[in-house]
């Protein structure tokens, strides 16, 4: 796998790669990193790496009745619920009210059928189900799956958050690497809006240039988040 200054300027959306005549404003940065990457250029680790969209739905406990399941996709503002499905209902069906759901709907593409995958379940009323973002069209996107009762006999099913789906971060990677930022436990979910308790000024954030610094955010910024990015930005503002 490559090293995280290596995946960055593979993918960079904001970052110059174009070659060493026409950096520009850029090139110092630029050069920074290949500097890094000289020195050594560790592997990206776990939580900085693309993965698909994972959530548990609790078996429900019931025995008459229907509940909805709402699929949303908050970086692409799509948020569909299905019709009612059954207290009972397998994982046939439960597909099927998902797929026409999102039928027609444009998340990484247009949706197909099948890539918001609900994975093998018999019987909701006894059985858990999880609901996978794993297809070409929705991969790596941050998903949301809440539930609403209907008119169940028990409380609505229960949603466990297992990945939120994230794409590779390499630029927050290097922004903690060199400790300029440091998650408070592991890196924020792709797409959630971060709190003051989420991260923290890291134990050497002179680490870096500020040129770097302001590059590696811009490419948060653009390719990850703007809250988390903007929320980097005010936490190591001033700060080299």
């Amino acid at each position: 796998m490559a090293g995280v200054i290596a995946t960055l300027l593979t993918s960079a959306e904001a970052i110059s790669k174009v070659d060493a005549g026409n950096r520009a404003k850029q090139r110092h940065a630029y050069d920074e990193l290949i500097q890094l990457q000289d020195k050594g250029d560790p592997t990206l680790a776990s939580p900085y790496l693309a993965a698909s969209a994972v959530s548990t739905i609790a078996a429900n406990g019931g025995t008459s009745g229907n509940f909805k399941i709402t699929i949303n996709f908050p970086e692409q503002s799509v948020a569909v619920t299905t019709a009612n499905i059954a207290y009972n209902a397998a994982e046939a069906a439960i597909q099927s009210a998902i797929d026409t759901a999102l039928n027609g709907q444009t998340i990484k593409a247009t949706y197909v059928a099948g890539h918001v995958d609900a994975g093998s379940c018999a019987n909701m009323a006894s059985a858990s189900c999880n609901i996978t973002a794993n297809g070409a069209s929705v991969n790596q996107a941050h998903m949301v799956v809440t539930t609403t009762n209907v008119d169940l006999d028990v409380a609505a099913p229960a949603v466990t958050v297992v990945t939120v789906g994230t794409i590779n971060r390499p630029a927050e990677a290097i922004l903690a690497l060199y400790s300029c930022l440091t998650p408070a436990s592991a890196p924020l979910g792709y797409g959630i809006t971060p709190g003051e308790s989420d991260y923290v000024v890291g134990g050497n954030p002179l680490s870096l240039s500020p040129g770097l610094k302001d590059l590696l955010v811009t490419e948060v910024e653009v390719t990850e988040n703007g809250a988390l990015g903007q929320f980097f930005r005010t936490q190591i503002e001033g700060v080299g």
